[in-house]
């Protein structure tokens, strides 16, 4: 699919606030990110070959852009003897791609063994034992969610800390609680929302790395921002004092512009943000 791509606009790989983040984002024709450290996939696009190694797949939301490979990753894992993956989808669309994938096993006569699990705002999936996956509402035209990745550490409680070993464990041993939870918000992802999600999801602001689609940059697309319900850039720089992230990853850009046309339009973001700024880009 290499070719398939406009100049500059294909594959993208960086590296934001530690967290490497690989893939492709173009509004309206294909949408993945590869979070290799984080082990998972957010959004699936038309399900390339080099992703079907993430058997945890978090989908935003239904438009093809993002998920049209959806049937085409479950079979091509299972040809591959992989295991089946664990996909979440928003609840209020889980019929639906449950009856598309339903639909494909049937033409293919063989069953996916996908693990399709429905998620609504609140919701918390545990990754590992370190690392948890929390859901947060979307704001778009269909049904969509958000996922946020919070690293979980446990530290001594501060009225042990300068105990000996021996101490701690005695303590333990007796079922004192010596842990305290620590919870670091790593990575927030949206995926395709209008200028409603500071206010829905407020802490996307409070990730290390904020993971933002911003769809139109011209002045004159504010209406069209507004009506399908995308980020503008317009957005982006009214609240750029709101945004408390280490990263803030712009990507999602419309076809309609090159990238010497985004980096361009990109150099009005306030000189308080604008450090922090990456664009999708290649």
């Amino acid at each position: 699919m290499a070719g398939d791509y406009p100049e500059g606009r294909g594959r993208v790989s960086i590296e934001a606030a530690g967290i490497p983040i690989e893939g492709v984002s173009i509004a309206g024709h294909e949408s993945f990110y590869k979070l290799h450290s984080l082990r998972a996939l957010l959004d699936v696009g038309r399900a390339p070959e080099d992703v079907l190694g993430f058997a945890t797949v978090c989908i935003t939301h239904g438009h093809l852009d993002h998920a049209a490979g959806l049937a085409h990753f479950a079979s091509r894992r299972l040809l591959g003897a992989l295991p089946p993956p664990r996909v979440l989808v928003p609840s209020s669309a889980q019929p639906d791609f449950a009856a598309w994938l339903a639909a494909s096993e049937r033409l293919e006569g063989v069953p996916y063994g996908i693990e399709l699990s429905g998620v609504s705002p609140g919701d918390r999936v545990s990754l590992r034992n370190d690392l948890e996956l929390r859901v947060f509402p979307g704001r778009h035209r269909v049904a969509t969610v958000g996922y946020l990745f919070v690293e979980i550490r446990r530290k001594l409680k501060e009225e042990f800390v300068g105990r000996s070993g021996d101490e701690i464990a005695a303590l333990r041993a007796r079922g004192v609680d010596v842990l305290r939870r620590e919870e670091i918000p790593l990575l927030a992802y949206p995926g395709d929302c209008g200028v409603e999600i500071f206010e829905a999801a407020p802490e996307i602001l409070n990730a290390r790395v904020l993971l933002l689609e911003c769809s139109f940059l011209d002045p004159d697309d504010v209406g069209r921002a507004r009506q399908y319900q995308h980020i503008h850039l317009h957005d982006v720089i009214q609240r750029a004092g709101d945004f408390r992230n280490e990263a803030v990853v712009l990507t999602h850009f419309s076809l309609r512009y090159r990238p010497s046309e985004i980096r361009d339009a990109l150099r009005a973001i306030p000189e308080t943000l604008a450090p922090r700024v990456i664009p999708f880009l290649a």
